[in-house]
């Protein structure tokens, strides 16, 4: 009964697709993970990436890549998070907004938890306290899980070109913000790849039982547009607030 739920309201091919997306982002987290604890030959490329990225560093580049990350900071997606919770109450889709806030929740606390325990140091020393520990990448995991789910939520009613751009343009966002990551300094190579594909399985899995359960796919593009603007708006008022900042911060070791 649950496998013909599944075929009847997401279909063999997003079925499969979601499936792929599930095992290989586990499969993959798993494998980086298992190096990551064991000290396997991806931790020296982790060493070999860092110092070929810092080699071509000037200056124009490090404001657009301070910029790019200051977009997965807190001060940018907690707005837009908060926005979207308030939309889906609205709307009178509890069940959405449940999962919206389970979805992220989790992920923040999965990261949270896997930088205590694993405890890696940073390339750079950064930041404080239980953030000073650099995997999983907080900003990948977060990029995807927060953007990622939005676009699921905006381009589900849409038709299958449209679905397709949305995903596109949120992948190469979020792809933007992971890369800075590793630009910057502030994260490892595996620390982000971890966190992307953590964050793929997730919410594949979360857009697929939210589906399985609410088939109805009413038009979000009021959400898209309430989303974009919040977005906007914070993140202009945090990049001209933190960018000097940052760009301290953040500056070549």
């Amino acid at each position: 009964m649950t496998w013909r739920l599944l075929y009847e309201r997401i279909g063999v091919r997003n079925l499969l697709v979601a499936g792929v997306l599930v095992i290989g982002g586990v499969w993959l987290f798993l494998g980086i993970l298992e190096d990551v604890i064991s000290g396997d030959p991806l931790v020296a490329a982790d060493v070999q990436i860092h110092a070929a990225l810092q080699r071509i560093r000037f200056p124009l580049l490090d404001s657009l890549m301070v910029g790019a990350s200051e977009l997965g900071d807190a001060a940018v997606t907690v707005p837009v998070i908060l926005v979207v919770l308030v939309w889906l109450v609205w709307q009178k889709t509890l069940r959405s907004a449940v999962y919206w806030i389970a979805a992220i929740g989790f992920a923040q606390f999965f990261v949270v938890t896997l930088k205590f325990v694993i405890r890696r140091p940073r390339p750079a020393l950064m930041y404080d306290g239980v953030q000073g520990f650099s995997f999983p990448s907080n900003h990948a995991t977060l990029s995807i899980v927060t953007y990622g789910f939005l676009a699921f939520f905006v381009a589900r009613a849409w038709g299958n070109v449209a679905r397709f751009r949305i995903a596109i343009v949120t992948s190469l966002f979020i792809l933007l913000i992971s890369f800075s990551r590793l630009y910057l300094g502030a994260h490892w190579f595996s620390d982000v790849l971890a966190g992307i594909s953590f964050g793929v399985a997730w919410i594949s899995t979360a857009a697929v039982l939210h589906h399985v359960g609410d088939e109805n796919q009413r038009d979000a593009s009021s959400l898209g547009a309430v989303s974009f603007v919040t977005f906007v708006i914070s993140a202009t008022v945090h990049i001209v607030m933190q960018h000097g900042d940052d760009l301290a911060l953040y500056s070549p070791r």
